[in-house]
């Protein structure tokens, strides 16, 4: 639920003839959205995706939405283009908190094909951190290919000659870039510049999801092997043959439930030196998206249901716990397969963890609302061996960004960078392990 701005890209089509206005039919689904009249919409829906977004999840969608930006003021203007022989509607909205863009995208028989709620043009840009050396850092493009998925990745090495520790970055939820965009942050690439000037090798590259997302929603027996598990297996394989890599010295470093997997992971690859854990969660994944949702959702008082709205999502929730198989059941539940949640039902991150002898880094940003104190006393319950690390971070957000208060979800609309501390003792874990 990192991704809180990315919040709709959903396609679905409404029967319309080819003569329609297009304009006016994209004026007409957004006042249907902002009064709330969802089933207006989703009565038209296609029924190759009815199955996969109803009423309430699109409902959930604008809920998600209404607490980031404030209630609406009005549309700046209407912007239209061709895309091929698709027709393209952007209406340009101001909220009382920030600008949005709506676009629509019309297919040529006058279907809606996208609907995505993004941004605005003036938003606030990424800017590379302080500590960028470029002189000291050589980037490589570097693609895996993992059976039929192609994934262009980036890796970030010393500028110099010798073999280097390697991080390879793992995402959490949502369907993320390499360097796992949200706004106009970008803490992987952040890391990775960090790390290579500090004489680690960073590999960062794009999720499966993001590069083929209708095979990932189409995949009705889709685990997180299908995910993320069986790519960072093969990068491992890929990265092993570099000449720059110390193969002595491979970690992964895993961000929310990209840390969360780490375990599993490493269970059956014991040439993994090391695990990173960046503001993992211990508990189930349904139980932090639904806290998640609650906490956004009480900074917004424009929300009269909110209550009903959050007993819908524990009722979803529970439908996940309750998961045992997924043979037959064709169900999607927060937009993933059964057979995702039956899967991850039968994984315990802290007691995976147990199992294993591989040292382990744990970093926490106190200020961090995704993944909270609960998280942490799991993990720290669960692990007392010298192995294992924890570093604490009062100032600290989810991103490992710098504040002070309350952390608040608009605050993941300003531009900021990883903090350097973070950096420094990545780095300095990673190279004191080398020296032992």
């Amino acid at each position: 639920m990192k991704k809180f701005l990315l919040l709709l890209i959903i396609p679905f089509n409404i029967a319309c003839s080819q003569q329609n206005d297009y304009i006016a039919k994209a004026k007409i689904i957004l006042e249907q959205i902002r009064n709330r009249e969802f089933s207006k919409v989703t009565a038209e829906f296609d029924t190759n995706i009815s199955s996969r977004i109803d009423t309430s999840r699109l409902k959930m969608t604008w809920d998600k939405l209404s607490p980031l930006v404030g209630p609406f003021v009005n549309v700046i203007k209407i912007t239209t283009d061709t895309a091929g022989p698709d027709h393209v509607v952007i209406q340009h909205l101001q909220f009382e908190k920030r600008k949005i863009d709506f676009k629509l995208v019309f297919g040529p028989k006058g279907k809606v094909k996208v609907i995505t709620f993004l941004p605005d043009s003036q938003r606030e840009k990424y800017n590379l951190p302080d500590y960028y050396k470029p002189e000291l850092i050589t980037d490589t493009t570097l693609t895996l290919q993992n059976g039929p998925f192609r994934l262009p990745g980036i890796l970030s090495r010393p500028n110099k000659n010798g073999r280097f520790p390697l991080v390879i970055l793992v995402h959490g939820t949502g369907r993320n870039d390499k360097d796992e965009t949200v706004g106009p942050m970008k803490i992987f690439k952040d890391i990775a510049y960090g790390l290579a000037s500090k004489d680690v090798a960073v590999y960062r590259y794009e999720k499966r999801t993001r590069v083929y997302p209708v095979a990932a929603t189409l995949n009705k027996k889709m685990t997180i092997y299908d995910e993320t598990i069986d790519d960072v297996v093969a990068n491992i394989k890929m990265l092993k043959s570099d000449p720059n890599i110390d193969t002595t010295a491979i970690y992964l470093a895993g961000h929310g439930m990209g840390g969360m997997i780490l375990p599993r992971i490493a269970k059956n690859h014991p040439e993994i030196k090391g695990l990173i854990y960046l503001g993992s969660n211990a508990r189930p994944l349904e139980d932090v998206i639904y806290d998640q949702t609650a906490y956004v959702l009480s900074f917004d008082t424009t929300i009269s249901d909110r209550k009903a709205f959050l007993d819908s999502m524990f009722k979803e929730s529970q439908k996940i716990k309750m998961l045992q198989k997924s043979d037959n059941d064709s169900s999607y539940i927060f937009r993933l397969p059964a057979s995702y949640w039956a899967d991850m039902n039968k994984y315990n991150p802290v007691k995976s963890a147990q199992e294993l002898n591989t040292p382990m880094l744990f970093i926490f940003g106190e200020r961090d609302y995704q993944v909270t104190d609960v998280d942490i006393n799991l993990w720290k319950g669960g692990l007392k061996s010298p192995n294992v690390k924890f570093n604490i971070y009062p100032d600290l957000n989810h991103f490992f960004i710098t504040g002070k208060g309350k952390s608040i979800p608009s605050e993941y609309g300003k531009s900021g960078n990883v903090d350097i501390t973070v950096i420094n003792d990545i780095a300095t874990w990673i190279l004191s392990a080398k020296k032992q």
